[in-house]
């Protein structure tokens, strides 16, 4: 039945997030609407206007709910912090992460206000810990001062999502791309 639980609930809430990141994963941001996510959740297209007066709102509040719990490691090493944050990213997640980060992409290009909150919300949370990480390893001089870890990070993110299903993709990543690196910026 519509609306007898509130949409304050937490587990009425979570519902409609759940819904939420199911249609942004399946039809990405051009398509997401109020409709699709009323339908699945169960609600009232109405009362989701009423608490999110925009799909950038919705959706990034979605996002905020369902961030994981990140460590921030210290293992001595930068590739093996990068390791064991990928392994907390790469936990299993009921919502299916790849199509979530391209929905995201297609509506940050075409909508500011998603752009600004993703930014805010969502971006930080993720890449705070490489960001000390990256400090750490700059510190103890396994990366040169002068590299971008704005560009390092987003190349991590990236490639970790866009190839989050493939087996032995943290391994991939960590040896066979950031030992290797590492290994010929000490080499110098």
């Amino acid at each position: 039945m519509l609306g007898r639980t509130p949409l304050d609930a937490p587990e009425r809430q979570q519902e409609v997030f759940a819904a939420v990141l199911g249609v942004l994963a399946e039809v990405g941001y051009a398509r997401f609407n109020m409709d699709l996510v009323a339908g699945r959740a169960r609600a009232s297209k109405a009362s989701l206007y009423q608490r999110w007066p925009s799909k950038a709102r919705l959706i990034t509040d979605a996002l905020k709910a369902n961030l994981p719990e990140l460590p921030q490691p210290d293992e001595g090493t930068f590739a093996e912090d990068v390791r064991q944050i990928l392994l907390a990213w790469g936990e299993p997640t009921p919502f299916d992460t790849a199509g979530i980060f391209l929905g995201l992409l297609e509506g940050s290009r075409q909508d500011a206000d998603l752009a600004c909150l993703r930014e805010e919300h969502v971006d930080r949370a993720y890449t705070e810990h490489l960001r000390v990480a990256v400090d750490r390893a700059k510190a103890r001089g396994e990366l040169p001062e002068r590299l971008d870890a704005d560009f390092l990070i987003t190349a991590l993110i990236s490639t970790f999502v866009l190839r989050s299903e493939e087996q032995g993709v943290i391994e991939g990543i960590v040896d066979g791309l950031l030992r290797p690196l590492i290994g010929t910026f000490r080499a110098k």
